[in-house]
């Protein structure tokens, strides 16, 4: 298998990826590992080589870095899998797994918001082209539709919308000597936003920080990154009060939680959540699904109340 140093990254469009790469956490894994060769997937992925060759030598791409596509980034989280099989069932079992025709043909939805380029924010990020191309949207929303049945099928929300593949590998703790503290340097986070807008990753750690309110109190929000990773997609409104739109910021005894403290990374799950903290053979402890947080921890704080321990 030939070194990517004399393959891959002989191109310039190429090399800005190369120099990510060798840093990542995926640096001992090669590149055809993830992104397959000039000939994995037939011919689809022989013309599409063919492509890039003949763009290098007729467009000015100068030292512009490539973009995968939506078909690549979804060949390359079938890979995700060989090493990933744990996250991937569990993602595969979750809520985020859910495809385009869940999201986009949802009539009950559609008769209260008509689809429009925002949607892709967060459900379908990586799709080529916008909401126009995605769907055909004349006439009543019953008759609203995806034009390609093909990409009704597809995962609106894969992978590498949560992680970055040429993600910075972690530091290694840095402790101090002896005589001082042994402090360790702040881990870098596994997780990753990807902004459709620029077309790129963000690290969590860097997103900035949320403010939340209940009507003109502001509430603590957790600032553990992953959270923030989170509040992108699920947000307020242009309030930014807590626990409208689609905003699920904890409130109550919970305030300040990360969502990660009830809900499993990848598939999303919350069964477990309570036995976490509470005595679960006491009913009003016990996780019912579709229930969310008992009412009696959230609503006398919504009143105004402090609630009891």
């Amino acid at each position: 298998m030939a070194d990517p140093q004399y393959t891959c990254a002989q191109c310039h469009e190429i090399r800005p990826t190369h120099e990510r790469w060798k840093n990542s956490v995926h640096s001992e894994v090669s590149c055809v590992e993830c992104h397959g060769t000039a000939v994995s997937n037939g011919f689809h992925s022989l013309k599409e080589k063919i492509g890039m060759v003949v763009s290098h030598f007729t467009k000015d791409v100068g030292n512009s870095d490539i973009k995968l596509t939506e078909k690549q980034r979804l060949d390359i989280m079938e890979r995700c899998q060989t090493c990933h099989k744990a996250e991937y069932a569990k993602w595969q079992g979750g809520a985020h797994s859910t495809i385009y025709g869940n999201i986009f043909e949802d009539k009950v939805h559609n008769r209260e918001e008509k689809p429009y380029w925002d949607c892709l924010r967060c459900h379908g990020m990586f799709y080529d082209g916008n909401i126009h191309d995605l769907m055909s949207l004349e006439g009543e929303c019953e008759s609203w539709r995806i034009k390609d049945p093909r990409q009704r099928k597809l995962p609106a929300i894969p992978c590498m919308a949560c992680h970055q593949i040429h993600m910075e590998k972690g530091k290694i703790p840095n402790f101090k000597n002896s005589s001082e503290s042994k402090i360790a340097s702040p881990s870098i986070p596994k997780t990753a936003f990807y902004s459709r807008a620029d077309k790129a990753h963000f690290r969590t750690d860097e997103l900035a920080d949320v403010k939340r309110y209940l009507g003109y109190k502001q509430i603590k929000v957790s600032q553990d990154p992953n959270a923030k990773l989170c509040y992108n997609c699920h947000s307020p409104n242009w309030q930014r009060q807590a626990r409208t739109s689609d905003d699920r910021t904890p409130v109550g005894v919970h305030e300040g939680m990360s969502c990660l403290v009830c809900h499993d990374a990848h598939s999303n799950a919350a069964s477990d959540s309570c036995a976490k903290c509470h005595d679960v053979s006491i009913d009003a402890y016990k996780f019912k699904p579709g229930s969310g947080c008992p009412n009696f921890l959230i609503k006398p704080f919504l009143n105004g109340q402090t609630p009891k321990p």
